[in-house]
């Protein structure tokens, strides 16, 4: 017998009300029904699939673009005691046969993938060997080409329904437009969705446009004695590490986060900044999505987003709680022109996606007709020194021949350090004897990495100093010590990218696919480039009206609270 869905979320939750739309979505789909889930960021769209997969016999398939959000979810419901899954990266063909097993015989509710995954005919022949009670697609949106950030790979989630007619699909997102809307719904096969949404009114957020020079005095001059947790949103990495470096200096409560950190710095800083150690985050776009933290009161955008869905998503990380919030856009008062044109040029053409392609084969020795199934681990760095490439417009054009399923890339920051004792036995035990760091380090690698003498071995400096308990700084230092006296070998890496290629190389029949597909895809880009630049420079109709046309809620009473002329009189501006 199915258990009471509120039984559940006092068990499982700890609460005791759902929040709007949530009890309406659950019944439904639980009655087999496919459903389409508009609620805004922050609306509890996750617990919409989380829930029923507790109540129902067999698993969830969880279908999600972003890695960051499958882990953190998986982390969450292992806290209330819920098992859950992620198909982690590679397809090597024993990797994939062995998470399968630990999918059948785990007991999991809950199985989480990227859409790519599904471009593998083995894993999807798998799928037919799971006790699947229904299928959950988050950032539906990505389906459309009309969509925020559209990938190609979900539209091959259509495959699942003719593997499994019978299970539910229930699409969910939190920026989609009516064309989106349609859009969903048929290139996921559903069968007469019904849409539950929410208003996209945020009614507790003040929108503001602000004209100035100096973003930086600006932020200074609004936050200075300001005590409550803030994001501040900036287009690059190196921008967000620059700009917290700039705010550290004026005195304020400050730290970046961006996808290139490692794990466990990630951990530290968002931990800091949840329990308002740390007051203000200044992040690249991904950050917020899958946090439960309702009391961000600002949110700032040092750069125009390239999309309305963007903005709005982002901006919706601000006043979850329903208090009084603002997102303040910071622009440069230059001409709207100006501004398109910027956009424009970072736009892909296929003069450079041929330079990029042939370059990156070249560098990474893959012969033609090869490359196929083969992983890379790439210095970005090093890559765009050899080339004179810039790191910025490389990452973009990695991203295309991910989309396109070309290859797969993550970009991270990973330092690799590999060991070899290069002295004899008797002496590494002769100097074990001393019983110093350097002694205690050496009897370490003996133990813990056999062949050390003949071969290098990776290790982890942070593994190391939690178990012999000396600072990753310390040991650092004992190893550049041994390698000058000439006990060690020592070689360190930095590895920025790791690429899986999917593909066989074959230069012309890849970049006149690639291209002709990102020619269509530049129109669309430039469509909401537009609308974007057309929110940011009106300065007559009310911003959160614009905002509720974009996403096909008319409105004709104003917000009186925006940076609009109609509705305070004048467009800030500094």
């Amino acid at each position: 017998m199915m258990e009471n869905s509120i039984d559940l979320l006092k068990k499982y939750w700890r609460r005791d009300l759902f929040r709007p739309m949530q009890k309406e979505v659950i019944d439904h789909y639980n009655c087999g029904h496919d459903t389409i889930v508009l609620l805004p960021t922050g609306g509890g769209k996750s617990l919409c699939y989380q829930l029923p997969a507790v109540m129902k016999k067999g698993a969830i398939l969880v279908i999600c673009p972003i890695i960051s959000i499958m882990q953190d979810q998986i982390i969450e419901l292992g806290k209330k005691g819920i098992k859950a899954m992620f198909f982690e990266s590679g397809y090597d063909k024993n990797s994939i046969n062995r998470q399968f097993d630990n999918a059948r015989y785990g007991n999991y509710k809950l199985i989480y993938f990227s859409p790519e995954r599904l471009l593998d005919k083995i894993f999807l022949n798998q799928l037919k060997t799971l006790e699947i009670s229904g299928i959950a697609i988050d950032e539906a949106h990505c389906v459309s080409e009309w969509g925020n950030d559209f990938r190609p790979a979900f539209k091959t989630i259509k495959k699942i329904k003719k593997i499994l007619p019978e299970v539910p699909i229930m699409a969910l997102s939190a920026s989609a437009t009516p064309k989106v809307v349609m859009d969903m719904t048929s290139d996921l096969g559903m069968k007469d969705p019904k849409v539950f949404k929410t208003s996209f009114e945020r009614k507790n957020i003040k929108y503001q446009v602000i004209f100035t020079e100096n973003k930086i005095e600006l932020i200074v001059n609004t936050l200075h004695d300001y005590k409550e947790s803030c994001i501040i949103y900036c287009k690059t990495r190196i921008e967000t590490e620059k700009t917290s470096i700039k705010l550290k200096k004026a005195g304020l409560s400050c730290d970046y986060f961006h996808g290139g950190l490692d794990k466990v710095m990630k951990k530290q800083k968002l931990e800091s900044w949840k329990r308002e150690q740390t007051l203000i985050m200044v992040a690249t776009s991904a950050f917020g999505m899958g946090i439960d933290k309702g009391n961000v009161r600002k949110v700032f955008h040092l750069t125009i987003p390239e999309s309305l869905e963007s903005y709005y998503q982002e901006t919706g990380r601000a006043g979850r709680d329903g208090k009084p919030s603002s997102a303040m856009l910071l622009v440069k008062p230059q001409n709207k022109t100006n501004h398109y044109n910027k956009f424009i040029k970072y736009l892909p053409v296929k003069k450079e996606l041929k330079t990029y392609f042939k370059n990156l084969c070249n560098y990474l020795h893959i012969p033609y007709g090869e490359g196929q199934g083969m992983q890379f681990n790439l210095n970005l760095k090093d890559f765009c020194e050899t080339y004179q490439f810039q790191e910025k417009k490389i990452l973009k054009y990695f991203e295309i021949f991910d989309r396109e399923g070309i290859f797969e890339f993550q970009h991270f920051n990973k330092s690799m350090t590999f060991v070899k004792l290069s002295c004899s036995h008797n002496d590494a035990i002769e100097r074990i004897k001393r019983n110093d760091s350097g002694g205690k380090l050496i009897q370490f690698l003996m133990r813990n990495f056999e062949g050390i003498f003949t071969s290098e071995k990776k290790i982890n400096l942070n593994q190391i100093s939690d178990i012999i308990g000396v600072k990753k700084g310390k040991i650092d230092e004992q190893l550049k010590l041994l390698k000058n006296q000439k006990i060690i070998e020592l070689v360190s890496t930095n590895t920025d990218v790791k690429i899986y290629w999917k593909k066989p190389r074959e230069d012309d029949f890849i970049l006149n696919m690639v291209s002709k597909k990102q020619k269509t895809y530049n129109k669309l880009k430039k469509v909401k480039i537009k609308k974007m630049l057309d929110f940011t420079f009106d300065l007559t109709k009310c911003k959160r009206n614009f905002i509720l046309s974009y996403f096909g809620e008319e409105r004709k009473e104003k917000c009186k609270n925006c940076s609009a002329k109609s509705c305070i009189g004048s467009s800030e501006s500094l």
